[in-house]
C-alpha cells in the first residue's frame, strides 16, 4: 500500500489540491480528475468504476461523472469487457501520457516531502499498520 493512499485524510487532501493548482490551471481538470488519471497509470489493478470507486472512496454517481469527463476531453477511454460486455473498463488514452508523467513527478515529490525524516523502518511499520487497520474496517464494512 502506497503512503498516499495511507494518508487520505483533510490535510493530506488540502496538501494535494495546493500541490496540484498548476496542473489543474494548465488542464482544466479538477483535483479527483488528476487523481483518476493519476491511479490509471500508477496500478495496474485499477481499471473499473468499482476499483476506482474503491480506492478513492468516492461514490459510484459522482465517479461515473468524473469518469465520463475525462473521456469526453480525451484523457481517458472506456471499452467493454471482451469476456463480458457488461463490464467497462478504463485506459489511459495516448493523450494523457504528458500528464501520466506529470502527476507521476507531483505525487513522487509530495510523497517524498510527506515522509521527510521518516527512516525506511518506520514507514514499513507505518504501512503493515495501516493495511491492517484497512482490512478490519472492510472486514467491519461488510458485515453491516
Amino acid at each position: 500500500m502506497n503512503i498516499e493512499k495511507n494518508l487520505r485524510g483533510g490535510k493530506f487532501n488540502r496538501l494535494l489540491e495546493k500541490a496540484m493548482v498548476d496542473v489543474k490551471n494548465k488542464t482544466n481538470l479538477n483535483r479527483l480528475e488528476l487523481e483518476v488519471v493519476y491511479l490509471l497509470s500508477h496500478y495496474d489493478d485499477i481499471t473499473t468504476l468499482t476499483d476506482i470507486c474503491r480506492y478513492t472512496q468516492m461514490n459510484k454517481g459522482h465517479m461515473s461523472t468524473t469518469l465520463e469527463n475525462l473521456v469526453k476531453q480525451g484523457y481517458i477511454v472506456c471499452k467493454r469487457d471482451d469476456k463480458d460486455r457488461r463490464y467497462v473498463k478504463y485506459e489511459l488514452a495516448d493523450a494523457s501520457e504528458h500528464l501520466c508523467q506529470e502527476m507521476e513527478i507531483l505525487w513522487a515529490e509530495l510523497t517524498a516531502k510527506v515522509v521527510e525524516g521518516i527512516d525506511e523502518s518506520s514507514l514499513a511499520v507505518f504501512n503493515r499498520v495501516s493495511e491492517q487497520i484497512s482490512h478490519n474496517i472492510d472486514r467491519l464494512l461488510e458485515n453491516d
